[in-house]
């Protein structure tokens, strides 16, 4: 009885130091990526201070899309835009966008997981904030950063201890820049030409985008549904392998059901896959489950061509 007495004790007392661990782990993290997420924030917040100057008590005019803003565009994307765009489509600065799904370390190896991440359009970037059920009573966390050029990935098990570090590559920021751009389908006025975005005709449900941010260039074809929303984007990745950085397809795909949110449309649910040479392995699969906005004001500073007046 007494062996037993101890077992219990000692399994008691693990699981309370992995307990206490993890708390502190967490509360790390969190500290970590509030920095990160007021970093981010804090620089657009800054540019749009710089451009307006002293606006205290003024009216705030958004800047909008224009009319005929889609004119000279490829069918496919005239059509998306004319789908998705409300007409007179106030222009998005900050997204917020939270998701639950799963997450796959390897083929088929799903664990649940919920995030929340925050876009910048001006200047670009993002922050995002995993957090998966690896192990009973210790998640992992994950956070994916692109701030002022530089992309960021951090794994940690119970925000304690590092699976995974990388970060100030070109590879790595060129990978985040990529997944800025393919993410867009969520705050869709940051994939306008007057965003920066270049698009090239591939065929009549096909067109190429193009970006450039902080002198890295990431492109992506995107294939389209027949209603006009974004059905498919896929590209060449760096993928980490060992230490070294490797050129693999990549290919994310978005549902057809769209969700209304302040006059855009924006596709509830998407998975996201490397295309291996042994075969598909789709890692992320998830659906939206809350999506805020913070607008551009009129003077911001944003790429000129994709507004017409202030309102």
């Amino acid at each position: 009885m007494g062996r037993i007495f101890t077992v219990i004790l000692f399994v008691a007392g693990l699981a309370a130091a992995t307990w206490g661990a993890v708390a502190f782990g967490t509360r790390s993290w969190r500290r970590a990526t509030r920095a990160e997420l007021d970093q981010l924030q804090g620089r657009g917040v800054r540019a749009a201070r710089d451009a307006l100057g002293d606006t205290a008590g003024a009216r705030v005019a958004y800047a909008r899309v224009a009319a005929g803003a889609f004119d000279t565009l490829p069918p496919p994307v005239a059509r998306f835009f004319a789908r998705v765009l409300a007409p007179g489509q106030r222009l998005v600065r900050l997204a917020r966008v939270t998701h639950a799904g799963e997450f796959a370390l390897r083929p088929n190896e799903w664990k649940p997981f919920t995030s929340r991440q925050l876009f910048s359009v001006h200047p670009r970037g993002f922050v995002w904030d995993a957090r998966i059920r690896f192990l009973p009573l210790v998640p992992m966390l994950v956070r994916d950063s692109y701030i002022a050029g530089t992309g960021s990935m951090l794994g940690a098990l119970g925000g304690v201890v590092p699976l995974a570090h990388v970060e100030g590559t070109e590879a790595v920021a060129s990978g985040a820049l990529l997944r800025y751009l393919a993410e867009s389908a969520w705050f869709p006025t940051a994939l306008l030409p007057g965003e920066g975005v270049n698009w090239s005709a591939i065929d009549d449900s096909t067109a190429r985008a193009t970006l450039t941010d902080a002198g890295t260039t990431v492109w992506m074809d995107v294939r389209f549904h027949a209603s006009g929303g974004i059905a498919r984007v896929s590209a060449i990745r760096e993928r980490a392998v060992d230490g070294t950085s490797v050129p693999t397809p990549w290919e994310g795909a978005f549902s057809s059901e769209l969700l209304t949110v302040d006059g855009m449309k924006i596709p509830a649910s998407g998975e996201v896959s490397w295309l291996l040479r042994e075969g598909r392995h789709t890692y992320w699969r998830a659906r939206i489950t809350d999506a805020t906005y913070e607008y551009q004001a009129c003077g911001s500073p944003a790429p000129v061509g994709a507004t017409s007046g202030c309102s």
